[in-house]
């Protein structure tokens, strides 16, 4: 945006219709008002204002654990920011679920040797002629269905995927080596597959920055746009990339949350702590024009035109004030020359014309 210093002649009884011209003085000396004229032109790349965002832990790289059976919680070995190791304990259930899968596979392994032997006695019987071979389909048939139940059986308590302490006890162990960020578990709960998880166990060594950004500043935001993130304590300010603006708005905030993945192998980075970042918006072709330049009555936005020596009001659609300019959605193009400094003193001496015409 090109600028250049003027100075306008307003006489106070010379607005009309938004409209003024520099005529002769009617107040008995000039009354002058300096102003930058700025020519509209297409928003260069630039860096946007800081917003306030927030560390997130990574859901890819994390683990909920549930209970895989119902029961009630006799032990809690894990606290929330507790490091575990693959394969640590976390949680300890008494189940009479886990009774019951276990006496379904002792059934299934008395059925199957029952039928077993009487599959063996009827072939015997068969061979020697004692019996019709037919005879030898219906004991098959039986040993047969025997050893699906009891595969079946044997399935379901190796998909537990838990360590077994007894007959009727069973303890959750960690999927992956992480930290603890999430727990809603305390002994004496009862616990059921229903019940949602319990823990949450994730890997730090990478997380989310996630900014919630009002629906009208992503519009030259995307995924590949560069960012640079300020935390507290952390220095100097972290780089990275865009790798996620939400297609659908945050219900409860109304915002569109934007994803940043950060490297985090010393762990500085804390789920839950808050950030500042900015992005690097590059040249797009949309219109700007400094944030001092528009007005508003409370309703309408409007820009001041210059043109032929004269002064004119437009309105404008407007997007949201970033780094000290605004996007303009609609009401100019390219090539109009419009006040930028001293846009408030017109805006006012227009008001006191307006005021004082009226007499």
């Amino acid at each position: 945006m090109i600028k250049s210093p003027v100075c306008l002649l307003l006489a106070l009884a010379a607005c009309h219709h938004g409209e003024a011209a520099p005529p002769e003085d009617l107040t008995g000396g000039s009354a002058q008002i300096r102003y930058d004229v700025v020519t509209v032109q297409a928003t260069p790349a630039h860096w946007t204002d800081e917003v306030p965002a927030r560390i997130a832990f990574d859901e890819t790289r994390t683990s909920r654990i549930g209970s895989p059976l119902g029961g009630r919680v006799s032990a809690v070995m894990a606290e929330l920011g507790d490091h575990v190791a693959a394969g640590a304990p976390l949680v300890s259930v008494v189940s009479g679920d886990l009774a019951d899968l276990r006496s379904a596979r002792d059934k299934g392994v008395v059925d199957v040797d029952a039928a077993q032997q009487n599959d063996d006695r009827v072939a015997a019987l068969v061979d020697v002629g004692s019996l019709p071979r037919k005879e030898l389909l219906g004991v098959q048939q039986e040993l047969a269905e025997a050893q699906v139940a009891l595969s079946s059986a044997e399935q379901k308590l190796a998909s537990l995927k838990v360590q077994h302490g007894g007959e009727t006890s069973f303890t959750i162990t960690a999927p992956r080596a992480g930290i603890i960020v999430d727990k809603h578990v305390a002994v004496g709960q009862q616990v059921s597959p229903d019940s949602g998880a319990v823990l949450a166990v994730a890997d730090l060594a990478a997380v989310w920055l996630v900014a919630d950004l009002l629906e009208d500043a992503v519009d030259d935001i995307h995924a590949g746009t560069r960012a640079e993130i300020r935390i507290d304590g952390v220095e100097p300010p972290l780089q990275g990339t865009v790798e996620q603006v939400s297609a659908i708005v945050d219900p409860d905030r109304h915002t569109v949350p934007t994803r940043i993945k950060l490297a985090n192998p010393t762990g500085v980075l804390r789920p839950n702590a808050l950030a500042r970042v900015r992005f690097f918006e590059a040249q797009t072709g949309t219109l700007s024009v400094p944030a001092e330049a528009i007005t508003t009555d409370g309703a309408r936005s409007y820009v001041y035109v210059v043109k032929d020596g004269a002064v004119r009001r437009q309105d404008v659609i407007a997007g949201p004030r970033n780094a000290r300019i605004v996007p303009i959605r609609s009401g100019l193009v390219a090539g109009d020359q419009i006040v930028a400094r001293g846009a408030v003193l017109l805006e006012n001496q227009l008001s006191l014309d307006d005021r004082t015409g009226a007499r």
